[in-house]
């Protein structure tokens, strides 16, 4: 019975398996090669995901294969039309619609990006999961950046010390003690682009994106200055960092 049992597991897990590396397969067609009218994830991302510092296009190796895919639904979403103030409760209780939900990962789930929204909208879910699942699977190496150590000292201060006086956490408190990233909710800053993660602190400030657990991100991002952004981006982006593929 148990040498039956031992073979059942082994025979579940190598199906498992396969069925995983036909998804990562799938997901590295669509982003070398595209597929109707969506290009190649690699034009932009880089021919191993590892992103472009000069276009600030993010580096997608490594990074979390949920965090990806709820990226790419978040960003197929409709945003409001211009100029509509919503809510974030209805005003009459009886009309409010229930939702079952995790409330800690509950958030509007909107983020604008004008090249990748419309992409996004022509991928299925199954291109979703197959793409984020191919990307996740990526090593990456990444390469620091030089800056001035002025920057440095005080991106590094923000970074592990965050601003306690304002009530600022560190940005490592979240995103984990070198900006590696932590699970499906808190994506990595080392190794990314600086001019995206300045973009991406800039959308939370205008609303462009909205889709961080409890709102946490678009409450740090409102206090920081242009200045913050500048050096806590060249922090990370100075950061030694080696990911090995989920």
């Amino acid at each position: 019975m148990l040498i039956l049992s031992v073979l059942l597991f082994s025979v579940a897990g190598c199906k498992h398996s396969s069925e995983n590396r036909s998804l990562i397969a799938e997901g590295e067609r669509l982003a070398t090669k595209g597929e109707g009218p969506v290009p190649a994830c690699a034009s932009c991302h880089g021919q191993n995901g590892e992103g472009n510092n000069i276009t600030a296009f993010p580096r997608l190796a490594g990074l979390n294969k949920d965090y990806l895919a709820k990226q790419l639904r978040d960003m197929a979403r409709e945003m409001p039309p211009e100029g509509v103030v919503m809510d974030p409760v209805a005003r009459d209780y009886s009309k409010t619609p229930r939702v079952n939900s995790d409330l800690t990962v509950f958030t509007p789930g909107l983020r604008h990006a004008p090249v990748m929204s419309p992409l996004a909208k022509n991928l299925s879910e199954q291109q979703i999961n197959a793409v984020s699942a191919y990307y996740a699977s990526l090593s990456y190496t990444a390469k620091p950046l030089p800056a001035d150590y002025q920057t440095l000292e005080r991106g590094a201060d923000l970074a592990l010390r965050g601003k306690p006086e304002y009530g600022l956490p560190a940005c490592v408190s979240c995103h984990a003690p070198n900006g590696e990233g932590f699970g499906a909710d808190f994506p990595p800053l080392a190794g990314q682009p600086p001019k995206y993660l300045i973009e991406q602190i800039d959308k939370w400030q205008t609303g462009e994106r909205d889709n961080d657990p409890l709102a946490l991100m678009k409450a740090v991002a409102n206090q920081l200055t242009d200045a913050d952004k500048i050096n806590a981006a060249a922090y990370f982006a100075n950061r030694s960092l080696v990911v090995k593929g989920q």
